[in-house]
């Protein structure tokens, strides 16, 4: 309201000075020159008609026109008012949006569930890193794996050549023991 009084009274003066500009003769001059052309009669001033009535119509008009322009003014306030809540109703709404693009630019659906990116991106650092170690684990037990089997394929090779050594000396050991038998044997029959 303050602002809508002060922004008339700007208009209504320069309004006022613009026809006091425009029109050489102004009211306040005309007022003057009506006093100091008027006669004099006792304490009086007697003042021709024509011209107090030239006058009157000037103020008459000069009221009229400020009258317009107060009129002018208000409606040029009112919609200028209108344009301001238009642009704060149309500024309330664009932050609104703003702020909902926001939100949906900083949160993802992740399984149906709106969740922030941040919190997004740490639960999926989080499994990739837990995968990670699972490999590392899985790395780690297959390469002990690895190395228990080709031990254990080495020690079945050896194994495998002991009792193939084995075999070969039980077998000339029974032959040897054989050929004594069989030697004592034929022995014995010629005695």
């Amino acid at each position: 309201m303050k602002k809508a009084i002060i922004l008339s009274a700007t208009l209504l003066t320069f309004t006022l000075s613009s026809y006091s500009q425009s029109d050489t003769n102004t009211i306040e001059h005309q007022f003057n020159t009506l006093i100091s052309q008027s006669n004099n009669w006792q304490n009086y001033k007697v003042v021709e008609k024509n011209k107090l009535q030239h006058v009157q119509q000037n103020v008459k008009d000069s009221i009229n026109n400020l009258q317009t322009t107060i009129r002018e003014n208000k409606n040029s306030l009112i919609e200028q008012k209108k344009s301001i809540d238009s642009l704060s109703s149309q500024l309330q709404v664009l932050q609104e949006n703003l702020t909902i693009a926001i939100d949906k630019e900083n949160n993802l659906d992740f399984i149906g569930i709106s969740t922030h990116k941040s919190t997004f991106k740490t639960i999926v650092w989080s499994i990739i890193l837990i995968l990670l170690l699972v490999l590392g684990i899985l790395f780690i037990q297959f390469k002990k794996s690895f190395t228990n089997t080709k031990d254990a394929c080495r020690k079945q090779i050896e194994a495998e050549s002991e009792l193939e050594e084995y075999k070969k000396s039980s077998l000339e050991r029974e032959q040897k023991i054989r050929r004594q038998l069989q030697d004592e044997i034929n022995k014995n029959k010629r005695v």
